[in-house]
């Protein structure tokens, strides 16, 4: 059986050449889809027109209106905002070239110019808009019941009385107007005008479309595509099309390729054939009845249906090879260079990826478990399999099975390395080596015989490097050390890997990655610039490091590295955003040997469905930058959309609204902005789209926001608004002078009639009424005081709370530093209070309001909760863990058995929560009420400081949530005394 499988595969791989194993790596034609419809903010789910102006946005004509699009939000204008609109009917849109927007609808035309809708047709138009071209000399031309041409300097239609009846479509070229409609076309040129009647046996028919390609007149009838040529009419079959059915919608793309819609398809028309674009359909084929079609600045490719919406195709940057190549199970694992192919470890055993397709390889049967986790090609050519259960071994050059290892079949084998005569196997259970055929155990040290090993690495000076996932170990000579004084100790080790620099990189899964020498590390994670903490799968390519994790795949200068710099950080595959699913190819996945590969000027990733393939040559090219608008400046419910803006005095609240159209990861967007004039340096936006300032001085400014994708460290552009705050008319320095000059004379004046009249009356009544006022206002501060206060310690109460939270909030925002929430509760106060009475448990709360007071800073907000419950307001989040631990130990230490008679010390719980950005400050109220009791359930006397790690999660928000699962995920984060249990 062995010999037959031999020659089976000799047979196999000596029919392939190196030309036909490259063209194995070619890209397939694919898209990445995405849809819009009502539920994103579209008017309406009938798409009828689409139009992209400079600035980037898309405009969609629907049956409810018209929508501008920036890729997060629809901006609609219809009858219900916009005066202009006579009909929520969009026929036509048009973008000309002085940027102006023509929209045509069932009930008249409308342009769009500097940000005002104006109505067009003083007189009701017939049938309503077809369509609108524009010539070079900027003639527009509109179709409607009858034909027309704009008149710029009568600023109206005027009808052209060459045609008579109805236009149903219009196409420009070279100046040579083609007019659809009823039974035929004509063409209007500077020769003239000349009407084309189709033959008797096309039967009635309306020219819908037009559309030329090759010299050839193509037209869109009610009866079907017909191809005109020499003045002659040929009738074309349409694949899975009717003859004689209505054609919905033309368009030419860039490329002056041709697209028809007919109601269930798409084609496209080369070279006077006819092919249906299946690519475009893919998966989602209900996508049907399209009637507008756009490839914008980006790339994209844009259809509008009648039924179902606005849909975006993407061409993605990498390759997967999955399902659709044959692929027994999508799962992969590992990946293996073999010959001119990639061997492929999945769920279900090996496979083998030749000319674009997956072949299953025949020793499947023979391994134990078809789980292939990590594969390892050595120096004899032997390929060892690690499986999710067991080791198996295979003839790397036949890949013919050759034995199994079963004592170790109930064990993971994550990865591999060689050294010389022995290959080592890192187990889920224990280091172990293969010598002469022998499986056996590493017995020294002890620890390394139950450790959960994940990376076996062998440096250029023979030292051994073992990952495992609570800690590193490295061999040098015949010993090994547990390595204790990396920032990663203890971490998930996943990679290790030396460069040919002799530069080695130790990867975590929960830390980032430790870069250099042993005793000349340089630690870099989230913290200085990494897009994530994890690592999976690194490689050095030209200049650049790429690394894999969870969240994608980046790539970051690798000179820089040894300086202790993470520079040039880019995401090639970003999968930190919901929209990765459409707008990106999910990676990576696993930890050990072989989970990334370059191989055939490509790297390869396994995932979660199939293995991607990302071209080497991309690793130079950045993708577009999103360039901001700034879309307006209101002040005073005003509007201001001009780079230079003139404000009166009064004018002094400003909400500036800005973004930055881009459909692919739109939810990725970041945006900084600064008030030159007002601002040192510049704001941090985030996703946030927009920005606010009250109570401005008068003066000069200038107001600039920049873009940038998260997945890169450019930032776009910058785009400015000048804004002139006028002054009052008091508050200009003539005025300050005169004004000080009148009340000089007048508070001589006054001075002299007092001295002269009633300066000792006049005296007597001030003093009364300052005394009067002094006591008024000292009574008013008082009662102000007693409604905020707590009537036992004088602390704070929950009304100072609700009165001051909004400026505690803002002024936090204003500062860029996020509020600390800490609730604290006295362990077991109730046993006092049952034991000693009431009077002590008061004279015990009072005592912990001083050690609070004495304990925190001036900054921070002491406010008695309730009972023996306090909350704690930090403003100040650099130091908040040590005030926290300042404020447990006081109550801790304090002699309480001594000073209160108390029979044992008094402790206390505390659970804290860094406040997020943007977010409800009840949510962080509750998270850290969630954090004091789990204080209480792991053992009470600590404290707990949460920080979540990635954007708020619907978990996060939720009634009920476990906080130690949540530590695990690693979606929160926590500062702690005490221990808890983790995955």
């Amino acid at each position: 059986m062995a010999r037959f499988q031999l020659i089976f595969w000799l047979l196999l791989f000596s029919c392939f050449s190196v030309t036909q194993a490259q063209a194995s790596l070619d890209k397939q034609e694919e898209y990445l889809y995405r849809f819009w419809s009502v539920e994103a903010g579209l008017p309406q789910i009938s798409v009828t027109a689409i139009e992209q102006d400079d600035a980037g946005y898309l405009w969609v004509g629907t049956q409810n209106g018209l929508a501008r699009f920036d890729g997060v939000n629809f901006t609609v204008f219809n009858t219900a905002n916009s005066p202009a609109f006579s009909s929520n009917f969009i026929t036509a849109i048009h973008f000309d070239k002085q940027q102006r927007l023509w929209i045509g609808t069932a009930n008249g035309l409308i342009r769009y110019q500097d940000n005002k809708f104006s109505a067009l047709d003083k007189v009701r138009l017939h049938n309503g808009i077809s369509d609108i071209v524009e010539q070079e000399d900027g003639a527009i031309y509109i179709g409607a019941g009858d034909l027309y041409q704009w008149n710029e300097q009568l600023e109206s239609l005027q009808r052209v009385l060459a045609h008579q009846g109805v236009v149903t479509s219009l196409l420009n070229h070279q100046d040579i107007l083609y007019i659809g409609g009823q039974s035929g076309f004509a063409v209007l040129n500077q020769d003239g005008y000349q009407w084309y009647t189709a033959p008797d046996n096309l039967g009635e028919l309306q020219v819908l479309q037009l559309g030329l390609q090759e010299g050839d007149l193509y037209l869109g009838t009610t009866n079907g595509l017909i191809r005109w040529h020499n003045h002659r009419w040929y009738p074309m079959s349409l694949p899975d099309h009717p003859d004689g059915k209505q054609l919905e919608m033309f368009y030419s793309d860039p490329e002056q390729r041709l697209w028809v819609a007919s109601y269930k398809n798409l084609y496209q028309i080369f070279q006077r054939e006819v092919f249906t674009a299946q690519q475009v359909q893919g998966k989602f084929e209900e996508f049907s009845w399209i009637e507008a079609m756009l490839r914008d600045k980006f790339g994209n490719l844009w259809l509008g249906s009648h039924a179902y919406g606005l849909k975006r195709l993407r061409k993605p940057q990498t390759q997967r090879y999955s399902t659709k190549q044959g692929i027994a199970d999508p799962f992969v694992w590992s990946l293996q260079p073999w010959r001119e192919h990639m061997l492929v470890g999945t769920n279900n055993g090996l496979s083998l990826l030749n000319d674009g397709q997956f072949e299953t390889v025949p020793a499947n049967k023979h391994i134990p478990n078809p789980l292939v986790y990590s594969m390892f090609l050595d120096s004899k050519h032997r390929l060892w399999l690690g499986l999710r259960g067991g080791l198996s071994r295979l003839d790397g050059n036949t890949l013919v099975w050759q034995q199994n290892y079963d004592s170790i079949s109930h064990l993971m084998v994550s990865s591999f390395a060689e050294e010389n005569e022995r290959v080592w196997v890192g187990t889920n259970r224990g280091l172990y080596f293969v010598k002469e055929n022998k499986l056996q155990l590493q017995l020294e040290p002890e620890v390394l015989q139950e450790a959960q090993v994940r990376t076996v690495a062998l440096d250029s000076k023979h030292r051994l490097w073992v990952g495992t996932e609570n800690g590193l170990y490295l061999r040098e000579g015949d010993s090994f050390t547990e390595l204790k004084d990396l920032p990663i100790s203890g971490g998930f080790i996943s990679v290790v890997k030396e460069f040919s620099d002799g530069n080695i990189l130790i990867g975590s899964l929960n830390y980032g990655f430790v870069f250099g020498q042993p005793g000349e590390w340089y630690w870099f994670n989230q913290n200085n610039g990494l897009p994530g903490n994890g690592i999976i799968y690194v490689e050095k390519v030209a200049n650049h490091l790429i690394v894999t994790n969870l969240e994608g795949a980046y790539r970051l200068n690798y000179a820089a590295l040894s300086q202790g710099k993470a520079e040039q950080v880019y995401m090639m595959l970003d999968d930190r955003r919901p929209e990765s699913v459409t707008d990106s190819r999910r990676c990576c996945n696993g930890a050990g040997s072989s989970k990334g590969a370059l191989y055939a000027n490509q790297l390869w990733f396994p995932t979660l469905d199939g293995v991607l393939a990302f071209p080497v040559e991309q690793l130079e090219q950045y993708g577009p930058i999103p360039q901001p608008v700034l879309e307006s400046l209101t002040a005073s419910g005003q509007q201001y959309f001009n780079h230079k803006t003139i404000l009166t005095p009064e004018q002094r609240d400003w909400h500036f609204r800005f973004t930055a159209p881009f459909y692919t990861l739109p939810s990725s967007l970041m945006f900084r902005y600064q008030l030159e004039g007002y601002d040192n340096s510049w704001i941090d936006a985030g996703s946030r789209r927009e920005a606010f300032y009250t109570n401005l001085p008068p003066g000069q400014y200038r107001f600039t926001v920049q873009s940038r994708l998260a997945s890169d460290y450019r930032w776009s552009d910058a785009v400015s608004m000048d804004i002139n705050l006028q002054y009052y008319w008091y508050e200009t320095n003539t005025a300050r002078i005169v004004v000080l000059l009148l009340f000089i004379l007048l508070f001589w004046l006054l001075y002299r009639w007092r001295l002269m009249n009633l300066a000792s009356a006049k005296q007597k009544l001030e003093i009364l009424v300052q005394e009067r006022t002094n006591e008024l206002h000292q009574a008013n501060q008082k009662l102000q005081r007693l409604s905020m206060q707590d009537a036992l310690t004088g602390l704070a109460n929950r009304h100072y709370l609700d009165t001051n939270i909004k400026q505690i909030i803002s002024r936090s925002d204003r500062s860029s530093r996020p509020l600390i929430w800490a609730l604290l509760d006295l362990d077991h106060f109730k046993q006092i209070n049952d034991t000693f009475g009431h009077q002590v448990g008061d004279n015990v709360i009072k005592v912990v309001a001083e050690l609070l007071q004495t304990n925190s800073r001036q900054s921070d907000h002491i406010i008695r909760w309730g009972g023996e419950e306090f909350l704690l307001l930090l403003e100040h989040s650099a130091d908040a863990l040590l005030v926290l631990k300042r404020i447990h130990q006081a109550i801790g230490c304090y002699p309480w058995q001594q000073e209160m008679g108390l029979k044992q010390p008094l402790t206390c719980s505390i659970g804290a929560i860094t406040q997020l950005k943007d977010w409800d400050w009840q949510h962080s109220l509750r998270l850290a009420d969630h954090a004091l009791y789990w204080v209480k359930e792991h053992g009470r006397n600590g404290y707990m400081l949460l920080e979540v790690s990635s954007p708020p999660q619907s978990e996060l928000l939720a009634e009920t949530l476990n906080i130690s699962q949540l530590l695990v995920e690693g979606k929160l984060k926590a500062n702690t005394n005490l221990k808890f249990a983790s995955n």
